[in-house]
């Protein structure tokens, strides 16, 4: 496995470990934490919209909504432009969360950028920015020749 694919897969994994670990105290996993900052931040997003959004398969959309639902962090309405669709709309308790899962996602993010520099922080957030450009342009590839 090429080296820069080993290390992003390591962060990933690791960070997700992070964070899933204090986001217990919530009743969140590391899975579900994107999807409600998202959600938070625009809300009434169809499932398809926010499943694009979040560069994940749409089942695996339903099922993490399905579980936040249930958790009583989102609500599921019909969407006003198109009925047969449904739009996610944060509750009072995700709204109240949200700051905790940016302030844990601050947490991994100090943690592991611990030591460098300034200009080293912000070279690597350059890079990973056009790996993350290139990575979206070919999901948006795929998903238009499908």
């Amino acid at each position: 496995m090429p080296a820069i694919t080993r290390e992003l897969n390591v962060l990933a994994r690791c960070g997700n470990q992070f964070r899933g670990e204090r986001l217990k105290a919530l009743n969140l996993t590391a899975a579900q934490a994107p999807y409600l900052l998202h959600i938070c931040a625009r809300p009434g997003l169809s499932q398809e919209e926010l499943a694009t959004a979040l560069h994940v398969n749409p089942s695996n959309a339903a099922r993490q909504l399905a579980q936040l639902s249930d958790k009583g962090f989102v609500e599921r309405r019909p969407h006003p432009q198109d009925r047969r669709q449904l739009a996610v709309h944060p509750t009072q308790q995700a709204l109240q969360a949200v700051s905790a899962v940016r302030a844990i996602n601050a947490l991994w993010h100090d943690y592991i950028t611990r030591g460098m520099s300034p200009e080293e922080t912000a070279t690597l957030e350059t890079l990973l920015q056009k790996m993350r450009l290139r990575a979206s342009a070919w999901d948006q590839e795929r998903g238009a020749a499908q």
